[in-house]
């Protein structure tokens, strides 16, 4: 299932956003990061804020290469997580009887 987000962004109303559009064309078709241009650039709409998905406002995008997109969002999930606590196993109750490493449901033999 699709969020509204994946749905969004794989719009026409998105490709053809006058924000997103107007964005790009205040950065010269480059990414606002590292300068890169041209097609291999790949460049792409970061959005600063989701306040208004879907009616972005002047100032909510960010003319962005691929490579500089990735890292940007790479350190902020980076920065949001590292504020939650470790999931952590409870290492003091013992495991109850044998744990098998296979699934005892799948045949011998059986291919898929």
């Amino acid at each position: 299932m699709k969020t509204f987000y994946q749905a969004y962004i794989a719009s026409a109303a998105w490709r053809d956003s006058r924000v997103r559009i107007a964005e790009f064309v205040a950065a010269g078709h480059r990414c606002r990061i590292c300068n890169a241009e041209g097609a291999e650039a790949g460049l792409e709409a970061h959005h600063r804020t989701y306040e208004r998905l879907g009616r972005e406002e002047p100032g909510d995008l960010l003319a962005v290469c691929r490579d500089c997109h990735r890292v940007i969002t790479d350190h902020l999930r980076r920065r949001r997580y590292a504020r939650r606590r470790p999931v952590t196993a409870d290492v003091r109750r013992p495991l109850v009887g044998p744990v098998s490493l296979f699934d005892p449901t799948a045949r011998r033999g059986a291919r898929r």
